[in-house]
């Protein structure tokens, strides 16, 4: 069964983040922080962990980039 992906954008202030599987994901160092890019088809996975302690999966479809500076996370993307 497909399912429709609806994608937002997303700034999150983060305890910790989790990048699901490295080889998901290409990364590099740009002048707003470290960028994190997407390349698994349609999407790549990470774990964001609030300050409050919750844990949220979301989905970041392919050759789009998360870029985490301090404890600041944006890309963009869907809750699992």
């Amino acid at each position: 069964m497909w399912r429709n992906l609806v994608f937002s954008y997303q700034v999150i202030k983060f305890q910790s983040i989790s990048f699901i599987n490295g080889t998901d994901w290409s990364q590099s160092i740009g002048d707003k922080g470290m960028s994190y890019k997407a390349t698994k088809d349609p999407y790549s996975k990470l774990i964001v962990q609030s300050n409050n302690g919750s844990k949220k999966l979301f989905h970041v479809p392919k050759n789009r980039t998360a870029v985490v500076n301090s404890d600041v996370v944006q890309f963009l993307g869907e809750l699992a």
